[in-house]
């Protein structure tokens, strides 16, 4: 694995932390809506969604925002692994804790992988790195409920250059839930991020299509290069 992979742990390791996970607490009921929030937005988009389903038993559920759902390249580049995607565009943290339920736990997956909390930190009004690391950890203890020794994967909130106004903020979150998952049994947090800033510390351009905010085919073979690694040695822990 990339030395840019944060809360690593070994087979022994992984197995020890699922044997803790019996002692964990789950969450008692769905999360609160938070103030400002809409996840019944997503309802119709959502019934289209689920209607596909995988092609393998115990697939790699990737749930996020709109550079999940445009990977148009995911399969193939994470195969031989199976993968469901399960992104919505224009999606929110709490959406993905919202959905949870609907869009990754009858999957049974053998690993969980998130990329939520960019389109939080945009516009005037962004939410604040520490409410986003709230909802984290709303969204794990909900697949905590549901998925309960299954690896959960969080994938960089990307620097991009449209939204370089909130670049400070983007790292400041990466940070919180990098060491979050640095302390907690079965979560990963993958630097995605590093890898999509030039020389001083800005978001490349080179990275992105002409919106400056979604990755081209380019941008997707480096999250490929950090990430698969990962999920290669966390599907195997995660599937019998």
């Amino acid at each position: 694995m990339g030395t840019q992979a944060v809360g690593r742990m070994g087979t022994l390791g992984a197995l020890a932390a699922l044997a803790a996970l019996a002692l964990l607490p789950v969450a008692p009921g769905p999360p609160a809506i938070p103030e400002g929030e809409d996840p019944a937005r997503w309802t119709e988009e959502l019934d289209r969604l689920v209607q596909s389903t995988p092609n393998a038993p115990r697939p790699l559920v990737f749930l996020g925002s709109s550079s999940i759902r445009r990977w148009s390249t995911l399969a193939a580049d994470m195969a031989p692994l199976p993968v469901l995607n399960r992104g919505f565009g224009g999606s929110r943290i709490f959406d993905a804790v919202h959905w949870f339920d609907r869009l990754v736990t009858p999957h049974d997956p053998s690993v969980i992988v998130v990329f939520a909390g960019t389109n939080d930190l945009s516009g005037s009004n962004p939410r604040q790195p520490t409410w986003i690391l709230e909802q984290f950890d709303q969204l794990v203890r909900v697949a905590r409920k549901s998925c309960r020794a299954t690896p959960l994967v969080y994938i960089a909130i990307s620097p991009t250059p449209s939204r370089v106004e909130h670049l400070d903020a983007v790292l400041e979150t990466n940070r919180l839930i990098a060491e979050r998952c640095a302390n907690e049994p079965l979560l990963e947090f993958v630097d995605t991020a590093t890898g999509l800033l030039d020389a001083e510390g800005r978001p490349d351009p080179r990275w992105f299509v002409e919106d400056r905010l979604h990755l081209n085919a380019e941008g997707y073979q480096r999250w490929t290069r950090v990430l698969k690694p990962v999920l290669e040695r966390l599907d195997s822990v995660g599937r019998p």
